[in-house]
């Protein structure tokens, strides 16, 4: 029930699925520009200001303004895309650890070796059923920390008795600490987002674009509005991609827990 409760406090842009959301944004993109070319076509040949335009002069203009938001908007691009592989990176390599230590953990003498095995279990379900969840609907929770906490003391507190438990010893103490440091890079990665500059940049630059469309001297406004939708709706996807790979644990497209899964699948029910 409460991650049901969860999943519906989600906002509706986060909730649809990827290619609703961009079909979402062209339209609306393309509404927003077509309608304010409609406007400005008929007060422009009212005022009489399209004949004063020099189409020429426009385009050059026109091309710098391209250019410079083509190189803002693709750059923010790329860096939301680093940070969205980035991020699906780190969670493998964090579930991949979490397999080093339960592999490491086998060299201990009992009852030691299965507590601790057990604590590792419980901590890889509670991000798969508890700290997954949660990341998709944008919070962060410590779910996990009790049973990762304790499985560091009792690690920590024990003594090797021969020169092979000592080898076992370093060898789980330097997993166990490379695994943390994969969970606070995933908890890093999981609060990650564009700054409101950026967002700012993407959509007054977006607005500047489509709008300098609009000078264009075109006497048939189904020709202006026809390239003016082309040039809106290839902006509209490029804002939607920045968009869906912003947060890349949040929302409905999130990335999944596979490689948690797996590890909780074939390594410690298939033992």
């Amino acid at each position: 029930m409460s991650n049901l409760a969860g999943l519906a406090r989600m906002t509706r842009l986060e909730a649809i699925p990827l290619w609703l959301f961009e079909l979402l944004t062209v339209v609306a993109f393309n509404a927003a520009a077509l309608g304010g070319l409609v406007g400005t076509h008929h007060l422009g040949h009212r005022l009489g200001y399209y004949e004063l335009v020099d189409n020429e002069t426009v385009g050059w203009i026109f091309s710098a303004i391209l250019v410079i938001y083509a190189i803002a908007i693709g750059l923010i691009a790329v860096a939301t895309w680093t940070n969205a592989t980035a991020a699906s990176s780190v969670a493998s390599q964090e579930a991949s650890q979490i397999t080093v230590l339960y592999r490491s953990l086998m060299g201990y003498p009992q009852p030691l070796q299965n507590e601790s095995k057990d604590l590792l279990t419980r901590y890889l379900k509670s991000i798969i059923e508890e700290a997954w969840p949660a990341q998709q609907r944008g919070e962060v929770t410590e779910a996990g920390i009790a049973s990762l906490l304790e499985l560091g003391r009792r690690i920590i507190s024990f003594q090797p008795a021969t020169d092979g438990q000592c080898v076992v010893h370093g060898e789980v103490m330097r997993a166990l600490n490379t695994f943390v440091e994969f969970r606070r890079r995933r908890i890093e990665a999981a609060s990650f987002g564009v700054p409101a500059g950026l967002w700012a940049v993407v959509l007054l630059g977006a607005a500047i674009s489509i709008f300098t469309s609009y000078v264009f001297k075109i006497e048939s406004l189904m020709v202006h509005g026809l390239l003016t939708a082309m040039l809106t709706s290839m902006i509209a996807l490029l804002v939607s991609f920045i968009a869906a790979t912003d947060h890349p644990y949040r929302g409905a497209n999130a990335i999944e827990p596979v490689a948690y899964r797996i590890v909780l699948h074939d390594v410690m029910e298939y033992e």
